[in-house]
């Protein structure tokens, strides 16, 4: 166990090639799936689908690298990355994308930025003077052109 992490953050989820599970998965730490998962995967941490791997299936995940056979949704809060050997086929919704030749991607990809929550208030007043200064502005008469010539 790393020093200092509580023992659910070093878990560790294996899933060996043979092994087949058909609902929903839930996995709390990192994780390595190398079998079949039909219905929904859930990964908080980082989830590796190994190359014999087979999933169809939603899936959620902090980050993952794809090697094998993904049919579904993909959902990453950090980054997908698509190995040489990974297949594809749905959509991915991720902040960072990596697809390595010779990866397989058919389906459609949104970018989406890493959510960060930003409160920004406004002091008191400050609307009433962008009010002021943009009835101001349209008050103001254009110069008239002017042009050179030599």
């Amino acid at each position: 166990m790393i020093r200092g992490a509580s023992s659910s953050e070093s878990a560790v989820t294996i899933l060996t090639p043979g092994c087949h599970f058909s609902g929903k998965l839930y996995c709390k730490g990192s994780s390595r799936i190398g079998g079949r998962i039909e219905g929904e995967l859930v990964s908080e941490g980082f989830l590796i689908i190994e190359e014999e791997a087979v999933i169809q299936a939603d899936v959620k995940a902090d980050e993952a690298i794809i090697q094998g056979k993904v049919k579904g949704c993909l959902e990453a809060k950090v980054r997908v990355e698509l190995a040489e050997t990974a297949h594809f086929e749905g959509d991915l919704i991720t902040p960072s994308l990596i697809v390595n030749e010779g990866a397989r991607f058919d389906g459609r990809s949104t970018m989406r930025p890493k959510e960060e929550k930003v409160d920004i208030r406004l002091p008191a007043g400050v609307e009433d003077l962008r009010k002021k200064a943009n009835q101001r502005t349209k008050d103001i008469t254009p110069l008239p052109e002017v042009s050179v010539t030599q």
